[in-house]
């Protein structure tokens, strides 16, 4: 799965429900169940529908994933498209088997009209800074059971020590040009950002978290987000509604010892998301 400084993988996975029934009106519903199934890289495989938001974004050759917020838009990672045009990426949504043409609900591509980056977005030798887009697709999305969106974050909330959901299709080790076909998901605690320095320091990588990141991931290792996930969802499920909490930035390793993930925290620009969203919509 997709990252920065090296971009993200490996996700945990909830399982299938037999049958699918539309969203009911809201945000953050899902169909499915978490369930393990057979183990990926830290990850199991995700059921078909359980994440209805998730995206998988063509940009040119390149690779991200993103999450579906209301009918036009897409949030992702800034790095993904920040040196793109609008008619350089593609955004495909109810997609599980990547190109498979046997699955319970078709996926629906679409083209994006507009890409709109955080104006402090920044690259850097480390995590990016504020490393979050939003994308408006060139038509509005028809709410599916396999295909709804997300939940946006209230400004300024804390999951500090409670678990969240990496979900995409990126590397299943690092440094790895395999790809997994099937949508990936993996569980990973959300940590303090000073002990996600110290763990990183201990492998002698000095890395600043800003305010608007924050580090998800084990001491010991062995889940994580990896290539090919970037701007793919760090989530977390409140009160039967998923909330966008995090999305994919960057990591120096994958799934390694004392190297987390780096996360860019919705809840530190869901003001600047939400204009976005709010001020296009038709």
């Amino acid at each position: 799965m997709l990252r920065a400084p090296s971009a993200r993988c490996c996700l945990p996975t909830p399982s299938y429900s037999a049958t699918l029934s539309l969203p009911p009106t809201g945000c953050g519903v899902s169909p499915g169940r978490l369930g393990a199934q057979r183990r990926i890289v830290g990850g199991d495989e995700a059921g078909f529908g359980s994440f209805p938001w998730q995206a998988y974004i063509r940009i040119g050759s390149s690779r991200c994933g993103g999450s579906l917020v209301n009918r036009y838009h897409v949030v992702t990672a800034g790095h993904c498209v920040a040196r793109a045009s609008a008619r350089q990426v593609q955004v495909t949504l109810g997609d599980y088997v990547i190109n498979s043409a046997v699955e319970p609900l078709p996926a629906y591509t679409f083209g994006v009209r507009e890409i709109r980056v955080h104006p402090y977005f920044k690259f850097t030798p480390q995590a990016d800074r504020y490393d979050v887009a939003v994308l408006r697709l060139d038509r509005p999305v028809q709410y599916m059971p396999h295909i709804a969106p997300i939940c946006l974050p209230q400004k300024g909330a804390d999951f500090l020590g409670q678990y969240g959901w990496a979900a995409g299709w990126g590397a299943l080790q690092a440094g790895s040009r395999l790809r997994p076909k099937t949508l990936q998901a993996v569980d990973v605690p959300v940590i303090d950002n000073r002990l996600c320095e110290k763990w990183h320091q201990s492998n002698g990588i000095n890395v600043i978290i800003y305010d608007e990141m924050m580090c998800a991931g084990y001491r010991g290792g062995g889940k994580d987000s990896c290539q090919g996930d970037s701007g793919g969802p760090l989530m977390m499920e409140k009160t039967g509604r998923w909330y966008l909490i995090g999305i994919v930035s960057a990591g120096y390793s994958c799934a390694q010892r004392g190297q987390p993930g780096i996360y860019h925290r919705v809840a530190h620009t869901v003001d600047w998301i939400s204009y976005i969203v709010n001020s296009h919509k038709l």
